[in-house]
C-alpha cells in the first residue's frame, strides 16, 4: 500500500525510558532517575558510523539511525535501552516524524549515539 512502511523490516526491539525524577546532591550535582515508558518497541537500528568528539577529552561516538513504525511516543529527552542487552543505552540526538502525502504520521526516525 502506498505511504506505508514494511513492518518486516523492523526486526530490533528497544525499551524507551523517560526521566522520572531529578535530585541534587549536597555538592549541587544533578542525578536523574529513569523509568521504562515503553517496553519491547519494534524498530530498525542502522549504524551511521563513528565520529570523534575532541572537546575536553577524546571521545568516540558511535552514531545510529533508529526507525519506528507508526506514531511512537518518543521525545528527544528520552533514552533507549537495548532489549537484548540492558547495559546498552542510546542517547537521543534528534527525533523526526515521517509523514505520507496525506500528512499522516507513518513512522518516527531517531538519531542517537553510544559512547565507546
Amino acid at each position: 500500500m502506498a505511504g506505508q512502511l514494511h513492518k518486516r523490516l523492523f526486526r530490533d526491539t528497544i525499551n524507551v525510558q523517560r526521566i522520572s525524577d531529578t535530585t541534587v546532591d549536597e555538592r549541587g550535582i544533578e542525578s536523574q532517575s529513569w523509568q521504562s515508558h515503553l517496553n519491547g518497541v519494534t524498530c530498525k537500528i542502522d549504524s551511521a558510523g563513528t565520529t570523534e568528539a575532541k572537546g575536553d577529552r577524546n571521545t568516540v561516538l558511535e552514531n545510529f539511525t533508529i526507525y519506528f513504525h507508526g506514531n511512537v511516543d518518543v521525545k528527544a529527552n528520552d533514552r533507549f535501552q537495548s532489549s537484548s542487552d540492558s547495559n546498552i543505552y542510546y542517547e537521543i540526538d534528534s527525533i523526526r516524524k515521517s509523514k505520507n502525502r496525506s500528512g499522516n504520521i507513518i513512522g518516527v526516525v531517531a538519531s542517537a549515539h553510544l559512547f565507546d
